[in-house]
């Protein structure tokens, strides 16, 4: 643990003396103090809120990554290409303990400056802001309803010849992806109804939902939601997005309070996509709260992307190794736009292989794509407690202790390398 720590320390101490932390620090108080007079937003102070919440620490993070994934990539490389790592072998001490000591170290400066943009952030936000959990409808997967639909689908007359000529396993994908975009419609004086998994007794219960009608309008919507013996009237829909807070208690777990009624008051019908419109908003704790594990979410993100990079690091040569790390970051930036607009079910088969290399990319590079947690905050929506720990175990614990015990073994294998 001696060697271990003298490590972290020399790492730190050789960013001190370059003056890189506080030429990063600087850039990320700057960024957080100028951020609101640089981007503009709708004109609201609700989205004001929410833009500065979202990109301050956004950016904060975005410039720590680049640097510290660029300085993580070119650590081991340039102390391999100079000979220096055959003089710390003297002592001697063992290639892992090199490899975790610079990365710990480089996390420790990461893992400060996102600190510090989240008490900037904190102190010019109100801390106290309620965010809730957001529980969506039980509802069957979206293959079982895939299956369920094909045979009505292929039957339909207004089915296109291209997809009946496909293969039931690619009708059933289409089907499972255009699942979250299917309507309901709920008539004049008509209920509909969906069961959530709410269980217990709480009086801060909210409604999300967004309406829409075939036409895409918004007209007037009048109505009332029901949760047991809570209730909650809604009219007058004139936003995207309508949180309507739903007043009593809900009552026991008996069944019954499980189940989100809404009854149609009004003069038209109402069309509604449960997978995405209707939300069901439990009180949770306050913005700090949720801002802390936010947080926790960032460094455990940075610290996978900083492991990566110390292995590509030992892997290859400097330059090579900062290129390829600012390439990941580029395309990790560009997947997600790439897949949205691809099409899944193209004719040609190098636009299908195409699709699948980039979705791949996408699932592989998305918790940095994302940036779920600052999504999330900026929307009030709780950052769970479960989430936070399988992120942390996963991305602070074990895939860095497998990239660095891989960058353990690649060491003397390219000691007389680049």
């Amino acid at each position: 643990m001696k060697a271990l720590w003298n490590i972290i320390k020399l790492e730190l101490l050789a960013n001190l003396r370059s003056r890189a932390f506080f030429l990063l620090t600087s850039a990320s108080v700057l960024w957080m103090l100028v951020m609101p007079s640089v981007v503009k937003s709708d004109g609201t102070d609700e989205g004001a809120r929410q833009l500065y919440v979202h990109y301050s620490l956004g950016g904060v993070f975005a410039l720590v990554l680049v640097s510290l994934a660029a300085a993580a990539a070119g650590s081991l490389s340039r102390d391999r290409a100079a000979k220096r790592l055959q003089l710390t072998m003297v002592r001697p001490v063992r290639y892992f303990l090199i490899a975790a000591g610079r990365y710990l170290a480089l996390l420790t400066i990461g893992a400060a400056e996102l600190v510090l943009a989240a008490g900037i952030l904190a102190c010019k936000t109100d801390a106290s802001r309620p965010c809730d959990h957001v529980l969506s409808p039980i509802l069957p997967s979206v293959w079982e309803e895939a299956e369920d639909m094909y045979e009505v689908y292929m039957n339909d007359v207004e089915t296109p010849k291209e997809v009946r000529a496909m293969s039931k396993e690619d009708v059933v994908a289409l089907l499972a992806a255009k699942a979250p975009d299917h309507y309901q419609t709920v008539g004049t004086n008509e209920t509909a109804s969906w069961e959530f998994a709410y269980l217990g007794t709480t009086d801060k219960l909210s409604v999300q939902l967004r309406f829409t009608n075939m036409y895409d309008t918004r007209e007037d919507v009048n109505g009332r939601f029901s949760l047991g013996q809570a209730t909650g009237a809604v009219s007058n829909i004139t936003q995207a997005v309508a949180k309507v807070p739903l007043s009593g208690v809900a009552g026991p777990s008996d069944g019954l309070a499980r189940v989100l009624t809404f009854e149609n008051h009004g003069g038209s019908s109402v069309m509604l996509r449960p997978r995405r419109d209707i939300q069901l908003l439990v009180e949770a704790d306050s913005l700090a709260c949720n801002l802390t594990r936010a947080t926790l979410e960032l460094v455990a993100m940075l610290s996978v992307a900083l492991a990566f990079a110390m292995f590509l690091g030992a892997s290859l040569g400097r330059s090579v190794a900062v290129f390829a790390v600012i390439t990941m970051l580029v395309l990790t930036a560009l997947t997600p736009s790439v897949v949205a607009d691809a099409d899944e079910f193209a004719s040609e088969k190098m636009d299908r292989i195409g699709y699948k290399i980039a979705k791949f990319t996408e699932k592989f590079t998305r918790p940095l794509g994302a940036l779920e947690p600052l999504e999330k905050l900026a929307n009030d929506v709780c950052v769970e407690r479960a989430e936070v720990v399988r992120v942390m175990t996963l991305n602070l614990g074990v895939y860095p202790l497998l990239l660095l015990m891989l960058s353990a073994l690649v060491i003397p294998r390219k000691q007389d390398g680049l």
